[in-house]
């Protein structure tokens, strides 16, 4: 796992997916922009084109 706080998170998150704001990946928890993180590092290491995302957990947990 890493060991990131929030920011350093969404930073790592937007080299692999410029499209992305900042206050979009602001609105999720630290674990889910984890599993996010891990799923574009895992991508990226195979050169696989990401079309789309499934969570391994359904819900969205929002964060004030």
């Amino acid at each position: 796992m890493h060991d990131m706080n929030k920011r350093q998170l969404i930073e790592n998150i937007r080299r692999y997916n410029t499209t992305v704001s900042t206050e979009f990946l602001s609105q999720f928890d630290d674990s889910a922009l984890e599993q996010y993180l891990e799923h574009l590092e895992s991508a990226n290491k195979r050169n696989t084109r990401i079309a789309s995302w499934v969570r391994k957990t359904p819900r969205l947990r929002l964060v004030s």
